[in-house]
């Protein structure tokens, strides 16, 4: 009796996708300096790839960039993860 070898590959891809509505406009950063799209708190943990609470700990911490709409949503400056990130590695 021949036995056979199977050999199974599996590729997993995971993509990104962030929709912006047509009103969304770039805000200043007074950190960056710039013009720039800031993002939610939880697209920010996805776009760092750590968790929420990391982000809010980052913000408490003032090692992101960061501000609050006069509503009192927490927006957050997508620059200024490398540097949080390469810090998390350490």
């Amino acid at each position: 009796m021949i036995r056979k070898k199977r050999t199974e590959i599996t590729l997993e891809t995971n993509v990104l996708i962030v929709r912006r509505t047509h009103q969304s406009r770039p805000i200043f950063c007074n950190t960056c300096l710039s013009s720039v799209f800031l993002v939610a708190p939880d697209t920010a943990a996805t776009l760092a790839g750590v968790s929420t609470r990391t982000i809010y700990r980052w913000v408490e911490l003032e090692q992101i960039h960061y501000t609050e709409t006069p509503d009192g949503r927490l927006l957050i400056c997508p620059r200024s993860f490398p540097d949080c990130t390469a810090q998390k590695k350490r």
